[in-house]
C-alpha cells in the first residue's frame, strides 16, 4: 500500500517539474495564441462578472481570477488585486502556473480514474499522462486545455464507478464534473453520451430493457447536475445571449469553412496520418490503437463508456475544417485507461507463466519503453522553452540598434503573430519596392519566415527578396533551425513556434528572423 503511493508521489513531482519547466516561455513577450482570451477576462472581472466573450465558456476565466485575486491577498494587498502585479507578465506566470498545476493534478485524478480497474493499470496510467508530451505543452499555458482534462479526466473516474458500482453519488458526481468541464472548454461535452453508455452497461447486466433503464432516475439526476454545473460555471452563456449568438455565428465560419492554409487537412486522414502520430509520436498511436482492439474484442466493466467517449470525441474533430492538434488532449484521458487498462490485461496472461514479480518487472520494463520516447521529448521541449526565443532576440538587437521613432518595413503586417513585440515608438508600415520605402523614410525592413507555418510566417516574395538583395544590406539573421536534423514538426494550423515534433532540430523556439538596412 505505502509503496504504490510512494510510486504516485515520484510520478507526480517527475510530471510536475515537466510541467512547471519553461512556464516563462517568452515573457515579457508573449508568444501562445488565446491566452489573451483568458488572461484579460480573469483581470477585467471586478464590478461584474460577464466576460462579454462566449467563444470559450467562462469557467477558467472565473479559476483564473480567483487564483489572481488570492495572491494579492497573500502578498497583503487588501485594495484592488490588480495593484499587487507590477508587470503584466506576472499576471502570465501566475495564470500558466494555475494550469501546470492542474495539469500535474491530473496525474493523481487519473490514478484515483484507473483505480477500479486494478493497482497495475492505476499505476501505468499516472505513467502514461505524466509523460504525454501533448499534455505537458498544454500545461504550460494560460489557455483552457488543462484544466478542462483535469475536469475529464475525474469526470472519468465517476464514469467508470457508474459502470462498475452503479450508485446515485457516483451519477450526481459524473454530472456535475461534466457541467464543469464543459463551462471549461465546450468539447467537453462529449462525456454526456459515455456517462448514457456507462449507465446502460449497468442497467443491462442487471436485466434491464433500453426502456426500463432511461426510466431509471439516476440518469436523470447526471443530466441535472450537468445543466445545473454548467450554468453555474458560465452563467452569461445564456445571461447574455445575445453575446453567445453572435460569438457562435462568427466560429461557426471558421468550422465549416477553416481557414485558407494550403498546409492544412481535416478529416479522418488529418487525425490518423498528421494530427494522432505527430502528438502522441508512432509508439503510443500504435499503443493506443492496440488496446482500443482489444478492449473491443476483450471488455471488461466500463470499457464501453471510455471507448464511446474517444470515438465522439475525435468524431467531433474529424467534422470540423477548423481543427488543431492540440484538441487530441481531450480524448486522451480515456485513451490512456483503455492503454492502462490493456497492459493490465496482459500483465494478468503472462503472470501464470512468469510469475506475479517477474510480471511485475515486465510490465514496468514495458512502460519505461513505451513512455520513454514521449519522455526524451518533453525534456527537448522544455530545453527549448528555456532559450530566448528568436524573436526576443530580434527584439532586443532593435532596441540596441534601431533609434527610437524608427520606421521599420515589415513583411505579411496582416500576420503580427511571427513578429516581433515591438515598443510603440517604432513606427511599422507595410513593405513594398525599396526606392518606396526610402521615399517614406524607411530605413529597415524585419522579416519572419517558417516554412512549416507559412500562412503565419510566409516572409518576403521572390521579388521582395530579390529588391532587398540588390538594395538593402542584410544586418540581422536568427535562424532557429538547426542544419543537418531534418525539419522540425509543427502544427501548420497553429500560430505556435515551437514544434510537435522532432524538437531536437530547433536550438530555440520562434520563426526565421532578418533584418535588412537599406543601403
Amino acid at each position: 500500500m505505502k509503496l504504490k503511493f510512494a510510486v504516485l508521489i515520484l510520478i507526480t513531482l517527475v510530471a510536475g517539474w515537466l510541467r512547471f519547466t519553461g512556464a516563462s516561455f517568452g515573457l515579457p513577450d508573449t508568444f501562445r495564441p488565446d491566452e489573451e482570451y483568458i488572461i484579460s477576462r480573469a483581470w477585467g472581472f471586478e464590478r461584474d462578472w460577464n466576460p462579454n466573450f462566449a467563444i470559450y465558456p467562462a469557467a477558467q476565466m472565473y479559476v483564473d481570477h480567483l487564483a489572481l485575486v488570492l495572491n494579492a491577498r497573500l502578498r497583503g494587498e487588501h485594495g484592488s488585486f490588480r495593484d499587487a502585479y507590477s508587470s503584466f507578465d506576472q499576471v502570465y506566470l501566475l495564470v500558466r502556473r494555475v494550469s501546470a498545476g492542474f495539469g500535474t493534478a491530473t496525474i493523481p485524478a487519473i490514478y484515483f480514474a484507473a483505480a477500479p480497474l486494478g493497482t497495475a493499470a492505476a499505476l501505468g496510467a499516472s505513467a502514461l499522462m505524466a509523460a504525454a508530451t501533448l499534455h505537458v505543452r498544454e500545461s504550460k499555458y494560460a489557455t483552457t486545455d488543462a484544466g478542462a482534462v483535469f475536469w475529464i479526466t475525474l469526470c472519468l473516474a465517476m464514469i467508470v464507478r457508474i459502470a462498475i458500482k452503479g450508485q446515485g453519488r457516483y451519477y450526481l458526481a459524473a454530472g456535475l464534473l461534466a457541467g464543469f468541464a464543459t463551462a471549461t472548454k465546450y468539447p467537453a461535452g462529449v462525456l454526456v453520451p459515455a456517462i448514457a453508455v456507462a449507465h446502460l452497461e449497468a442497467r443491462i447486466r442487471e436485466g434491464r430493457s433500453l426502456w426500463r433503464s432511461f426510466r431509471d432516475i439516476r440518469i436523470f439526476v447526471a443530466g441535472f447536475g450537468t445543466i445545473v454545473a454548467f450554468v453555474c460555471g458560465t452563467p452569461y452563456f445564456f445571461l447574455d445571449w445575445t453575446q453567445t449568438v453572435g460569438d457562435y455565428q462568427y466560429q461557426r465560419g471558421f468550422v465549416v469553412d477553416g481557414l485558407a492554409n494550403p498546409q492544412t487537412t481535416y478529416g479522418v486522414g488529418w487525425l490518423f496520418f498528421h494530427a494522432a502520430p505527430e502528438s502522441f509520436g508512432i509508439v503510443m498511436m500504435a499503443l493506443f490503437l492496440a488496446a482500443m482492439i482489444w478492449m473491443a474484442l476483450r471488455p471488461r466493466l466500463a470499457t464501453y463508456p471510455l471507448l464511446a467517449f474517444v470515438l465522439v470525441a475525435c468524431a467531433s474533430m474529424t467534422r470540423s475544417h477548423y481543427v488543431f492538434y492540440r484538441y487530441l488532449v481531450f480524448p486522451l484521458p480515456a485513451l490512456i485507461l483503455l492503454a492502462a487498462a490493456f497492459l493490465a490485461d496482459l500483465t494478468g496472461l503472462a503472470t501464470p507463466r512468469l510469475g506475479p514479480r517477474a510480471a511485475g518487472a515486465a510490465l514496468c520494463a514495458a512502460l519505461g519503453l513505451l513512455i520513454l520516447p514521449s519522455l526524451l521529448r518533453d525534456i527537448e521541449l522544455d530545453r527549448l522553452l528555456l532559450q530566448p526565443d528568436s524573436r526576443v532576440i530580434a527584439r532586443e538587437w532593435i532596441e540596441h540598434n534601431v533609434p527610437p521613432g524608427s520606421r521599420i518595413a515589415e513583411t505579411d503586417m496582416g500576420n503580427q503573430c511571427g513578429k516581433p513585440r515591438l515598443p510603440p515608438y517604432y513606427q511599422v508600415v507595410p513593405i513594398g519596392p525599396v526606392e518606396a520605402l526610402r521615399a517614406q523614410r524607411v530605413n529597415w525592413v524585419l522579416s519572419d519566415y517558417l516554412p512549416q507555418i507559412v500562412f503565419y510566417s510566409s516572409g518576403p516574395s521572390p521579388s521582395q527578396e530579390a529588391d532587398l538583395a540588390k538594395n538593402a544590406k542584410l544586418v540581422l539573421k536568427v535562424n532557429p533551425i538547426m542544419p543537418g536534423k531534418g525539419p522540425p514538426v509543427f502544427d501548420p494550423n497553429d500560430a505556435y513556434y515551437a514544434p510537435i515534433a522532432r524538437i531536437s532540430s530547433m536550438d530555440r523556439a520562434g520563426p526565421i528572423i532578418r533584418i535588412w538596412r537599406l543601403n
